[in-house]
Formats: C-alpha cells, sequence, structure tokens
C-alpha cells in the first residue's frame, strides 16, 4: 500500500462530516462501510487475478457500485429511515472501494496496513460521533471546527512526543 493513500482517503471526509452529527448513523455508517468493503475485498480477490490491468478498473468500479447499490436497496427495504438518514453518502462507499483498490490497500501482506486504517476511521467516526451529539453541533460547519480541532490536537501531542 502506498503513502498516498491517506490523501486518497479524502473521499471519507464528506460522511465523516455529514453522518456524524449523531452516534446512532456514525455507527450505522461505519458498519456499512465495513461491511461493503470487507465483502468488495472478498469478490476482487476472486477475480483480481483473472483480469488484466486494463480490465481491473472497469470490475472494480461494477462491483463496488453493485455491492453499494444492493446495500441501498436492503435498506430501503428494511430500514427506510437509516437509508433517508444517510443519503447520498452511502454512494461514496464505493468511490472509497476503488480507491483503496488502486492504491493496493487489498494485495496480500497488508493486514496491518488494513486494520489500522479501518482502526483509525472507525475512531473517526466514534469520536465525532460522540463529540457532536454530545456537544449537540448538528450542522457540517461545527462539524469541521471540531474536526480541526481533533487534527489539531493529534498534531500538538505527536509534536510533544517527538520532542521528549
Amino acid at each position: 500500500m502506498t503513502r498516498a493513500v491517506g490523501l486518497a482517503n479524502a473521499a471519507m471526509l464528506a460522511p465523516l462530516l455529514g453522518v456524524t452529527d449523531t452516534l446512532p448513523k456514525a455507527l450505522s455508517f461505519l458498519a456499512l462501510s465495513v461491511l461493503t468493503v470487507t465483502l468488495y475485498g472478498l469478490v476482487m480477490r476472486a477475480v483480481r487475478s483473472r483480469l488484466s490491468a486494463s480490465l481491473r478498473l472497469g470490475a472494480s468500479l461494477m462491483v463496488a457500485a453493485t455491492l453499494v447499490s444492493c446495500v441501498q436497496l436492503l435498506l430501503q427495504a428494511f430500514a427506510l429511515p437509516l437509508y433517508q438518514q444517510l443519503g447520498i453518502y452511502l454512494a461514496l462507499i464505493s468511490v472509497q472501494c476503488v480507491v483503496l483498490e488502486h492504491h493496493g490497500f487489498f494485495e496480500a501482506g497488508q493486514c496491518k496496513a488494513q486494520l489500522r486504517l479501518v482502526g483509525l476511521f472507525a475512531a473517526l467516526m466514534l469520536v465525532m460521533g460522540l463529540l457532536r451529539a454530545s456537544a449537540a453541533t448538528t450542522l457540517m460547519p461545527a462539524g469541521f471546527i471540531l474536526l480541526g480541532l481533533l487534527l489539531a490536537g493529534l498534531q500538538a501531542w505527536a509534536h510533544f512526543s517527538q520532542s521528549r
């Protein structure tokens, strides 16, 4: 997995700020994301070796879009209020799958990096969901401010840890 995956994961910034206004929405989106990305990885592992490099992107797009469409249909059928709350953010899961595929996230030997990235995303979703719900900051600008404060705190902590 290349170092550019951190920059490529900026696609998850919109859902991070959009669905974390309540903790249940954040947990639901996190669970759906992990489920979809896991299923995507399993399907692509089965077909990746059979595809040429030129066909891999098309197959990746089709698999990701199909899985997210299935998730959306299941939510519409069995959890319509949740589907309406998550709205357009569900489609970004397919974009994230394709970006992760492009950057080698699903290659063999990436287990540690995969766990670290999923853990980081889960931690951010949970922290943002808890903080935004407890502070009643449901508007998007408040989410940006809160995320900025969290990132500033993380950088300050890293700088303080290095100076010791």
